[in-house]
Formats: structure tokens, C-alpha cells, sequence
């Protein structure tokens, strides 16, 4: 996404996400997360010694759960020690959710499923507050909003669209009267359940990784072209999924928080038989080359 956008301003520096399943490196599987979560915190410590010093350093920026780069969730740990680590040097921790928050998590913000005493100071929202009309919010605590003086925060279109604003209110409404955080949780477990199934029926070489909370959900494939084959049977049946990661090898299945059981389980069928073809293919090709 930094394609052709350069030069970007200067001052932002990037850590290393805790993504276990790509720090996996095959050998002790043994607390792994806890590992990976160590390096991290190692990673980000260096920089804040040899890129920027905590005293110039603003905020963390993160998402709670990835979503371009693979759909990954934050373990609670890290986040409770970006937390520790922002309140020792007075930095601001800014929770990106404009993908996984608003229910998609099946919580109304992913941040709620860390525990413990790790809330942001800032949480940004968009997309699914607006049911597909273009809205997007920020929420701060008050001691920090109360910063601004007046008329230092406003544009030109005078604080948003009115019926952007009405849509986002009747998606919040729909949210709670039809209970639907409780059937992103439920259909999640469906969908998680029903890849793992997958993965235990071709094998965790191809199907390398399942993941994900509520209806942000991720299988991962053993590289990109295998998830664009996939991708493109699952088109030819009628089902639309979306690449992502950085390697463009993950699928990301993100429907919407009403969707029923019956349809999760279309979508595994499908999934399957995508699968199946994609892998006679590939076992098709390994013969005539052979």
C-alpha cells in the first residue's frame, strides 16, 4: 500500500506484529505465542532506543487483529504490555478497528476480547459503522478530547454527512435488538470449526493456518497461487472471498453479521470443493511434468 504513495512523512517507524503462525519456524512448538510475543516487545524496545526515543514518540498505532496484513489477532499479553509500556512513557495507544470493529469480532470493538487494564486512549471506527455509506469515527477518552480549542477541529463539510450519520445509528440499533454480536460469535465458531475440519482433511502443509474471532476469519494457504486458484473456484460456485497478507497467500471470510448458519455451511461446501479442485489440479500438472 506504499506503492507509487512515496515519499511518506517521516517520523513513523514499523515493529514487528506478533503473527505466530509466521514466526513459526517449525522446529519447538512449545510456547511459541509466548515466544513470539517476547521478540516482539525485544523488537519494539530496540527501536524505541535506536529510532526514536519514547519522549519524541507520540503514540502506538495498532490493530487489535490485522486485516490486510493476514487477519491476525494481537495475543492479550502484548497488548496489556503496550499498554504498561505507553503508560511508563506517557505515549498514546491508538486502537485501529475500522475493520475489525463495530461487531465484526462479535464484540462491538475487538479490544474488548484483551481483558485485564489494556483499553486505548483513542479507538478509530469506519466501514461497518455505516452499513456500506461512508462514515467513519474517533473516540477518546474525555481528558484528552478536552485538549482541543475551540474551532481547532472542524473541515469544510461541517461534521459529516447527515444521512451517513442516520445510517450509522440504525446499524447500531439493528446490532443490539437482533442480538447480532452473539451470531457474528456464533457463526465464527461455525466457520472455525468447519476450516479446521478442512485443514485436518487436506492436511495442515496446505491449509498451513486457521484463525480468527467472531466473523473475521482467515485460512491460510501454502502460498499465493494455491489462494488465488482457490479463490477463483470458489468464484466459479458463486462465493466471493478476498485475498490477504502480505504474501497474498490467506483467504479472509468476512460475511455479514446476519448471516445464518445454513449459509456458513454453503460456504464450507464450497470452500471444500474449491479445494478439491485446486489440488487434483495441482496433482494433474505434478503427473504430465513428471
Amino acid at each position: 500500500y506504499r506503492v507509487n504513495y512515496q515519499p511518506l512523512p517521516s517520523g513513523v517507524f514499523v515493529s514487528p506484529y506478533p503473527y505466530t503462525h509466521y514466526y513459526n519456524n517449525g522446529t519447538n512448538k512449545e510456547n511459541q505465542e509466548e515466544r513470539v510475543i517476547d521478540f516482539c516487545l525485544k523488537e519494539l524496545q530496540t527501536l524505541l532506543l535506536g529510532q526514536t526515543q519514547p519522549e519524541e514518540t507520540a503514540a502506538i498505532i495498532i490493530e487489535p487483529v490485522l486485516g490486510e496484513g493476514g487477519y491476525v489477532q494481537a495475543p492479550p499479553r502484548f497488548m496489556q504490555e503496550l499498554r504498561r509500556l505507553c503508560d511508563q512513557h506517557n505515549i498514546l495507544l491508538i486502537a485501529d478497528e475500522v475493520q475489525s470493529g463495530v461487531g465484526r469480532t462479535g464484540k462491538m470493538f475487538s479490544v474488548e476480547h484483551i481483558g485485564g487494564d489494556a483499553k486505548p486512549d483513542i479507538l478509530i471506527m469506519a466501514k461497518g459503522l455505516g452499513s456500506g455509506l461512508p462514515i467513519s469515527g474517533i473516540a477518546a477518552r474525555r481528558e484528552l478530547m478536552e485538549h482541543w480549542q475551540p474551532g481547532s477541529h472542524g473541515g469544510t463539510y461541517g461534521g459529516g454527512s447527515a444521512i451517513a450519520s442516520a445510517a450509522a445509528r440504525a446499524t447500531l440499533q439493528v446490532i443490539r435488538d437482533e442480538n447480532l454480536l452473539d451470531n457474528a460469535t456464533q457463526r465464527g465458531h461455525q466457520l472455525v470449526q468447519g476450516f479446521q475440519a478442512l485443514q485436518q482433511k487436506y492436511g495442515d502443509t496446505t491449509l498451513t493456518d486457521v484463525r480468527g474471532c467472531g466473523l473475521m476469519v482467515a485460512t491460510e494457504l501454502a502460498n499465493k497461487e494455491m489462494a488465488k486458484a482457490v479463490q477463483q473456484a470458489c468464484l466459479q460456485r458463486n462465493l466471493l472471498v478476498l485475498t490477504c497478507g502480505t504474501y497474498e497467500n490467506s483467504l479472509r471470510w468476512i460475511p455479514p453479521l446476519i448471516v445464518t448458519s445454513q449459509q456458513v455451511e454453503e460456504a464450507l461446501e464450497i470452500m471444500d470443493e474449491a479445494m478439491a479442485q485446486v489440488l487434483v489440479g495441482d496433482k494433474t500438472k505434478s503427473k504430465a511434468v513428471a
